[in-house]
């Protein structure tokens, strides 16, 4: 019995011999790591759009069930958000709760880290503050600075998974001041470039010597402003950064840096990756890394693959269901509870093309109202606004809250400054003019400037003008008549804009930071503009859509003989209007006929 004890022991000892062995002999260990992120919620936490009242195929309790999938198959996994969180379909209505839904969310999903996104910076700072505070995991935003030079939130956190040391940083758009007109949102600190800010996490992380660096970036791939974006970024730290996880575009993104190029597929000479996951919980990210280690002990990254999964079709996790219950069924209420009544359709369809809203090509009822709602509050003399949906409409019948969130989805505040009409015929030329291409022979379509976005497009209201897009740009606002009288360069007005326009202005010395007369943040109720258009129809109890002869584009012929047959085409679906690929920028290019002549899409006149 004493001769088999020993024997045992003399294998147990000569197997853990060989093992090491092995080890220092070269042979290498590996292991795979599974890092998963969602980004661009937009307070999407149910299954449900409470501005259109009905159930929708995405949303956070759809990825929980991807991501408890996903857990399942690798408990270790890492499992990052990367901002604009708190604000949008009306979860903001709960940032004075003792904890904001979206952070009991991510905390029942046990999130490891959250970067801050800008639309963290919609609101008052305490409320942002309290998220923090409430958020169990690590809260990242390595380029907010505070006044006194000191880093606001951490620039990185080090995780150890399967023995694998791994660094997440983090940094947000460096254009929150621009964005946010009150600078006590963001308790007046400074937000530095992504480009250099990621340069100093880098060194500062020497020290720590992590085996895997991912880099979670609330900026898009492109940048803006003249900062640059995540690709750059990417270019210049790809031996260092393993993988760039990104949000705030709002697209889908899925690439590989090889050289100088961006692939779509994975290479052995790649070296790093970018991924976005598009918005509202309609897909998670998942990012897998193959790790060998060497006979030193060294890790690194053989294979790196990203792939978006789909939560269309996903079933919500009932647990989270449950857990967001008592949220739901107020948003609910707060959504069909009726305001007002609206005599008639405001459109009869709001699209004139697909793609191509006639709020953008015509005066519209729609926008009519939103600007008077904004002058008569703010007492200003003219007003300026955007359209968020191409599809926003109010129609004939019951006017519910729910209804003023669908025509003005963001949680803008309103402001009014003084200009003079010099300063108000460039702002219409950089919000207006400069919104179209140019016309040529032959076009049925009018198309948009493939850098604009619609929500940067502004109609505006109190004036007369005329829009001449076959003049260059900042010279196509014409006939600008205020109270019947061509406006002078010198004249005084009030404007009245939200005050994500108003920091733009700002920021592109438009306006004067310091000419404000009226800030909607400075009262207790109401301060939101969408608030405002639902006290107005409420005060009003009936609307209806009012037409003024505001404005009309002009310096353009749509009429091609056969241009009622592209129109056709397009509707039928045989012809497209050409939109971006990423789906941000829409009707970039006009429908032209003699090209499609020329082409045999059409027959020959």
């Amino acid at each position: 019995m004493r001769c088999k004890k020993k024997f045992v022991c003399l294998l147990a000892v000569l197997g853990a011999l060989f093992w090491t062995w092995s080890v220092y002999a070269g042979e290498p260990k590996e292991v795979t790591l599974t890092v998963l992120e969602t980004s661009d919620i937009h307070g999407q936490l149910m299954d449900y759009d409470y501005a259109a009242d009905k159930k929708v195929d995405y949303g956070l309790v759809k990825c929980a069930s991807l991501i408890k999938r996903e857990r399942a198959l690798d408990p270790d996994l890492l499992l990052l958000d990367c901002g604009d969180t708190i604000q949008g379909n009306m979860v903001s209505e709960f940032r004075r709760e003792p904890i904001h839904p979206a952070m009991a969310a991510l905390n029942y999903l046990k999130y490891d880290a959250w970067e801050l996104g800008n639309h963290e910076f919609n609101f008052e700072f305490s409320s942002l503050q309290s998220c923090i505070n409430n958020f169990q995991g690590d809260v990242l935003g390595g380029n907010i600075y505070r006044q006194d030079g000191k880093r606001f939130l951490k620039p990185y956190v080090i995780k150890n998974i399967k023995g694998v040391k791994v660094a997440v940083l983090g940094v947000n758009a460096p254009h929150i001041p621009v964005w946010e007109s009150d600078p006590s949102h963001y308790d007046n600190m400074t937000f530095t470039s992504p480009i250099v800010e990621v340069g100093k996490i880098l060194a500062e992380l020497e020290a720590e010597q992590p085996d895997v660096i991912i880099a979670l970036c609330h900026y898009g791939e492109f940048g803006e402003k003249g900062d640059k974006g995540i690709y750059e970024v990417a270019k210049k730290y790809r031996q260092q950064i393993d993988a760039f996880l990104i949000g705030h575009a709002h697209t889908t993104l899925l690439q590989y840096l090889n050289g100088e190029s961006w692939e779509n597929s994975p290479s052995p000479e790649t070296s790093t990756c970018l991924m976005e996951t598009g918005s509202r919980g309609k897909n998670v990210g998942k990012l897998t890394l193959k790790m060998s280690q060497n006979q030193q002990g060294k890790w690194s990254v053989v294979n790196r693959h990203v792939e978006l999964l789909s939560s269309a079709g996903a079933e919500p996790d009932p647990e989270l269901v449950n857990l967001l219950r008592e949220t739901h069924e107020k948003c609910l209420s707060m959504a069909n509870r009726v305001i007002g009544e609206a005599t008639e359709d405001f459109f009869d369809d709001p699209l004139w093309l697909p793609h191509i809203p006639k709020a953008v090509l015509q005066e519209s009822a729609l926008l009519n109202l939103i600007n008077k709602v904004m002058a008569d509050t703010s007492g200003a003399d003219v007003s300026m606004c955007a359209i968020f949906d191409e599809k926003s409409n109010i129609k004939a019948g019951s006017f519910r809250y729910k209804d003023a969130c669908q025509i003005y989805r963001y949680d803008n505040t309103l402001m009014a400054v003084k200009i003079t009409g010099a300063q108000l015929k460039n702002i219409m030329e950089r919000y207006s003019g400069n919104f179209f291409n140019s016309p040529n022979p032959g076009d049925v379509t009018i198309s948009f400037n493939p850098d604009m976005r619609l929500y940067e497009y502004d109609a505006f209201y109190g004036l007369q003008y005329e829009i001449d897009i076959s003049k260059p740009k900042g010279q196509r606002i014409i006939n600008i008549r205020y109270k019947g009288h061509l406006l002078a360069v010198d004249e005084e007005l009030i404007l009245a804009c939200n005050n994500y326009r108003y920091g733009q202005m700002v920021q592109e010395k438009l306006i004067d930071e310091d000419a404000v007369v009226y800030r909607s943040e400075e009262l207790s109720d109401n301060s939101e503009i969408r608030e405002m258009i639902a006290a107005y129809i409420a005060k009003e109890k009936r609307v209806s859509p009012q037409l003024y002869g505001s404005w009309r584009i002009v310096g353009c012929d749509l009429k091609d003989p056969q241009a009622e047959i592209v129109y056709q085409m397009i509707k039928d679906g045989k012809l497209a209007v050409p939109c971006a690929p990423n789906g941000r920028a829409v009707n970039i290019k006009s429908i032209n006929a003699p090209e499609l002549r020329r082409q045999g899409i059409l027959p020959p006149l």
